[in-house]
């Protein structure tokens, strides 16, 4: 989805996998709106073993599940919340082994 505006939508219920989201490999994504999704992380999922940039800010809590940054050796779980700068290195992240991860994610690009 672009960054741009949407029609309006009253309350409704999103189609979301089961979670856990087991029997898969990949991450599920949930498109909310331009600018937010869910993202749905099966369980052991690895983002790779390079650290993660990106050039927009990014906001991220964590709804289930929990993941663990490799390069801290920390673990985030639910009620944990990130907020990224643009070129802020974080990463990379492995997903609970039992249960991944559920976590709403929200991007706004910078002004061009």
């Amino acid at each position: 989805m672009e960054d741009n505006f949407m029609e309006n939508r009253e309350f409704y219920q999103p189609d979301l996998p089961s979670f856990p989201l087991h029997n898969s490999t990949k991450i599920s994504t949930t498109q909310l709106s331009p600018q937010t999704s869910i993202q749905t992380w099966p369980p052991s999922f690895k983002t790779g073993n390079d650290i993660i940039t990106h050039t927009y800010h990014e906001e991220v809590y964590i709804l289930d599940g929990s993941i663990t940054d490799l390069s801290l050796g920390e673990t985030f779980g639910k009620g944990y919340h990130a907020w990224r700068n643009p070129q802020m290195k974080h990463g990379p992240y492995q997903a609970d082994q039992h249960v991944g991860c559920r976590m709403i994610v929200i991007i706004r690009h910078l002004n061009k």
